[in-house]
């Protein structure tokens, strides 16, 4: 059985930002071999990426950099490349250039196609729109000649949060499922505390950039009688780094670029709060809050958008994106030993809901439906 898969980026930044997670690209070990169709020149080594494709051969195709512009001509090379590879079926995360060529391929080879989303993109084009006119000139190139037809021409679309779902319904008829991000939750629960990590710690994970906010949480540390630790790297990191300096909070808060996911549970660990700032336009449940869930770990988080909840009421401390809000809920978790307690043993029943278990299933599932789909269409013709 092979799956043929257009990942978001090079496999090189998975490891880079240390997100080599076991069997992320064949769930269940349901695959013999991955194939990657990688744009970069030369991708990672196959050794130091083998987790992520569990028992299955892995195989990298690096086919070097493809513009948006010029996509169109290299078709025909990614399509004789798919053609050699005789995959099953075709597996993408965007529905933006990667997607364009999975589409692509799985259309004229009469392959069934899967999607994944992880980003309500509309609300992306807002944030481009304000931030970056080049980005949003991009994306609302995307939007028009790009997004439609990826979307109109997967045969399966999941989601990881509820609120990318009006995005995908303004382009495709097809159905939506949420299947949220998954999580080794015995990982997490059996964690080894870090001896040397100041305390009370307040952990907050996710990419240095501005949707996650993680200025609010520096600024919101500097009255309380605790340590924040950032674990992340990217655009702001110097950004960051300046405004902690400018704030005198050096003994107060670290940011670590990276951990090896093998060993980002002792973090968690040995935190008392997790906190993180992103934005609820963009995301409901990222990876890093139900990690922390699967810890024990009382967890502050925006307030969601209306009627997009993940379900996490009465578990999740709800806060406003601002500093003092983060600051008021933070002091009030770690002056109260008995809500600690009660918060922490609803995390740790919620998080069983994404344990990777129940969500490796699901995806199994979908790809052994999705292919035997494919084969009863052909023995009907």
């Amino acid at each position: 059985m092979k799956l043929c898969v257009f990942a978001n980026d090079p496999l090189q930044a998975y490891f880079e930002k240390g997100e080599i997670k076991k069997r992320y690209f064949n769930p269940e070990n349901f695959f013999d071999e991955i194939h990657f169709i990688s744009f970069i020149e030369k991708d990672i080594e196959i050794a130091k990426i083998q987790k992520i494709g569990g028992t299955a051969r892995v195989i990298i195709h690096s086919v070097g950099k493809i513009s948006i512009r010029k996509r169109k001509k290299s078709l025909n090379l990614i399509l004789e490349l798919v053609k050699k590879i005789k995959p099953d079926i075709i597996r993408s995360y965007n529905p933006l250039l990667e997607g364009w060529f999975a589409a692509n391929c799985a259309k004229k080879l009469n392959l069934p196609f899967f999607i994944s989303l992880h980003t309500q993109y509309d609300h992306n084009r807002k944030i481009a729109k304000k931030n970056n006119l080049k980005k949003f000139l991009a994306l609302k190139y995307t939007e028009k000649f790009i997004e439609p037809f990826v979307l109109k021409n997967a045969d399966k679309i999941t989601a990881v949060y509820k609120i990318i779902v009006p995005y995908v319904e303004k382009h495709s008829t097809t159905n939506v499922e949420i299947l949220h991000n998954k999580v080794d939750c015995n990982r997490f629960q059996t964690a080894t505390k870090i001896d040397n990590i100041l305390q009370p710690m307040i952990l907050s994970v996710g990419n240095l950039i501005p949707v996650k906010n993680h200025s609010a949480l520096i600024k919101a540390i500097k009255n309380i009688d605790a340590n924040l630790m950032i674990i992340g790297n990217g655009e702001q990191y110097q950004e960051l780094m300046d405004l902690i300096k400018n704030l005198n909070l050096e003994n107060k808060v670290t940011i670590k670029k990276s951990v090896p996911n093998d060993q980002i549970q002792n973090y968690y660990k040995s935190a008392k709060i997790f906190a993180l700032a992103y934005n609820p336009e963009l995301e409901a449940l990222p990876i890093p809050v139900i990690e922390a869930m699967a810890t024990g770990l009382p967890v502050i988080i925006p307030h969601p958008k209306e009627s997009f909840s993940e379900g996490l009421e009465g578990i999740a401390i709800f806060s406003k994106n601002d500093e003092k809000s983060f600051e008021k809920n933070i002091k009030t978790i770690l002056n109260n030993k008995n809500l600690q307690e009660e918060i922490s043993k609803k995390s740790l029943q919620k998080s069983k809901e994404f344990d990777e278990s129940k969500i490796e299933a699901r995806e199994a599932q979908i790809y052994a439906e999705l292919i035997k789909k494919r084969k009863n269409n052909e023995e009907i013709d």
